[in-house]
């Protein structure tokens, strides 16, 4: 959910504001109604830097996109599986 919030108000409740944002809140901090700040959660910024360099990234994208494939068609091995066929392959 987006809040919105001006600078003065950010400025007063600063500390308090890391107890009040959940994982998906994200606070609009606005100067003189125009938005100029997106406040998120750490974890929330990770995860969405994390997303744009995957998908920035053909190879890792490529991998990404096989995955969720063999997802889809159940063509997934467990790790002890992998690990053998790890070893074969050396």
């Amino acid at each position: 959910m987006i809040k919105q919030m001006s600078i003065s108000e950010t400025r007063k409740r600063i500390t308090s504001l890391a107890d009040d944002l959940a994982y998906d809140d994200t606070i609009s901090i606005t100067n003189h109604g125009k938005e100029v700040y997106a406040l998120l959660r750490w974890d929330t910024y990770e995860s969405i830097a994390e997303t744009l360099d995957i998908i920035s990234d053909e190879e890792l994208f490529g991998a990404l996109k096989k995955g969720i494939s063999q997802f889809e068609h159940n063509e997934l091995i467990d790790f002890d599986t992998f690990k053998k066929n790890l070893n074969v392959q050396r």
